[in-house]
C-alpha cells in the first residue's frame, strides 16, 4: 500500500516537472521562433510549480530529506540519537498538522469567494486541496517513519 501510494506521488511529481518543462519550452519557442509566447505560462508556471510543492512534501518527508542540522548528533549514543529523531518526528508532525489545518481553512474560504488567478481564472482552492492533503499525509509520515 505505501509502496503504491509512493509510486503514485512520483508519478504525478513526475508529471508536473514534465508540464513545467513543456510550458517553458513552449512558451521560449513560441517567444523567439513566433513572436508569440504562450499565454499564461507564468500563471500555469506558477500553479505547476505550487503543486509540485505540495506533492513533493510526503515524499520528502517519508525520505528524511527535509534539512537537518547535526552537528553534535553523530557524537551520541545511538539511543539518544533515536529520541532526538522521535522527538524531531514529532514536532514535525505538529507543525505540519497545523499548515494542513490552516490550509483547510484558507481552501474554505478561496472556494467560498471562487478566488482564481488573474490571467486564465485557475481557481485556487484546487492548490488549497492538493496543499492539505499533502501536509495531512505528511504528518502521519513523520510519525510513521523509523529513524535510521
Amino acid at each position: 500500500m505505501i509502496a503504491r501510494v509512493r509510486f503514485i506521488l512520483e508519478a504525478i511529481a513526475a508529471g508536473l516537472v514534465t508540464g513545467l518543462i513543456l510550458v517553458t519550452c513552449i512558451d521560449v519557442i513560441g517567444r523567439y521562433a513566433f513572436n508569440n509566447p504562450l499565454t499564461g505560462a507564468y500563471e500555469i508556471t506558477q500553479v505547476l510549480l505550487g503543486a509540485l510543492v505540495f506533492v513533493a512534501m510526503p515524499l520528502t518527508t517519508g525520505k528524511g530529506g527535509h534539512v537537518e542540522v547535526d552537528l553534535l548528533v553523530p557524537l551520541l549514543p545511538a539511543v539518544v540519537r533515536r529520541a532526538l529523531a522521535r522527538i524531531g518526528g514529532a514536532v514535525a508532525a505538529l507543525v505540519m498538522a497545523y499548515f494542513a489545518w490552516r490550509l483547510v481553512i484558507l481552501t474554505q474560504d478561496q472556494f467560498h469567494t471562487q478566488l482564481a488567478t488573474s490571467g486564465l481564472g485557475i481557481k485556487l482552492w484546487y492548490l488549497g486541496v492538493i496543499g492539505s492533503l499533502s501536509f495531512a499525509v505528511s504528518a502521519v509520515v513523520a510519525i510513521l517513519r523509523r529513524p535510521e
